[in-house]
């Protein structure tokens, strides 16, 4: 089974980070610092009357596998989904549905995002507790038909939620297997049509955005709190997605680097410096709502002057929440339009 080491240590992130924007005071985490890309529009609740006939068009159970291959079997479409991780709440917003429920932190975030519901998102009802131990009284009080959260963190609540609601685990590390949750959620709410034009939009996006390119850029993903940070591999989600619009060699070498098969090492800026990126996107964390960017931070060092990146102006700051936490369809599109957007100017 493989662990979700990096999203732990995301997701610890994002709540301290809010925690102490709550007490006052302003972040710098990075969806402030990377801007708003208008690529898609806030979802629209589909008419109840065209969703009750989508669902209608479901007959008999209904049987998925997650990821932990845990068989989910449903009498019929499911209506109300509660949200514990970010994925949840991109899929949700590619069929067309409003979560019953987020949790808080990271997953309220992405929630309340432009591209997502906007200004809704701040509206749906809340799960407290924390991104571990999500609180079991609020998921039932949100009484969903389904849960949906992250393998490696939330797999232990599979018993609790039993006579709550199912629990769909996910924890995709190529764009392909975003593209198989989304047409296992849209099978289980009845949306199959939804996650089919879901799929089409990306899937065009991405095959325009790996003709458009011409390739001739080497780009590099890293994420970190400080200046300890690691890069997402080719074998990372993202590094999935940048490996078909630009040069992407950054690889896992030794598997040892890589214990839990997450698609991401840590690095030093002497190793970067051998490569020698012309791009570097940065997804910024933070415990402290005054910490300085990753990128700023790593600029102390005489090292980081070296990279051709640094030199040219090419090193941007990322809206983490999305870039690195959302991971499905819609997100990974964003980071497609964004990254489009800063290698290659011309193509604009």
């Amino acid at each position: 089974m493989r662990s979700s080491k990096k999203y732990v240590w995301v997701s610890m992130m994002m709540v301290a980070l809010l925690f102490a924007a709550a007490c006052g005071n302003a972040g710098n985490s990075s969806n402030e610092n990377g801007g708003h890309a208008e690529n898609a529009a806030p979802v629209e609740a589909v008419p109840e009357a065209q969703a009750a006939e989508e669902r209608a068009e479901v007959a008999g159970p209904i049987t998925v596998q997650d990821v932990t291959g845990e068989t989910i079997t449903l009498d019929g479409p499911v209506q109300q989904i509660a949200c514990i991780v970010s994925l949840c709440v991109d899929v949700l917003a590619e069929l067309e549905m409003e979560p019953a429920a987020v949790a808080e932190g990271g997953v309220r975030v992405i929630a309340s995002a432009p591209e997502f519901y906007g200004s809704a998102g701040e509206s749906f009802p809340s799960i407290g507790g924390s991104f571990f131990e999500p609180s079991l009284e609020d998921l039932v009080t949100a009484a969903p038909d389904l849960v949906i959260g992250l393998q490696g963190v939330h797999d232990s609540l599979r018993e609790g939620l039993g006579g709550i609601a199912p629990l769909y685990l996910v924890n995709p590390s190529h764009y392909n297997e975003s593209l198989d949750i989304l047409e296992a959620v849209g099978q289980m709410a009845g949306k199959t049509e939804a996650a089919a034009a879901a799929k089409q939009r990306f899937m065009e996006k991405l095959e325009q955005a790996a003709a458009e390119a011409p390739k001739d850029k080497k780009a590099v993903i890293i994420y970190g709190s400080d200046v300890n940070f690691s890069v997402i591999t080719d074998s990372g989600l993202g590094g999935t997605v940048m490996t078909e619009i630009a040069e992407y060699p950054w690889k896992v070498e030794r598997p040892e680097d890589d214990p839990y098969g997450e698609g991401a090492v840590p690095y030093s800026l002497e190793r970067l410096i051998t490569e020698d990126p012309d791009v570097i996107f940065v997804q910024s964390y933070s415990f402290s709502p005054d910490a300085a960017p990753v990128s700023e931070q790593l600029a102390a060092s005489p090292l980081w002057e070296k990279l051709t990146a640094v030199q040219n102006g090419q090193v941007h700051e990322v809206r983490s929440p999305i870039w690195g936490d959302g991971r499905g369809t819609r997100s990974l599109g964003i980071l497609i339009d964004e990254s489009m957007a800063i290698l290659y100017p011309e193509l604009q």
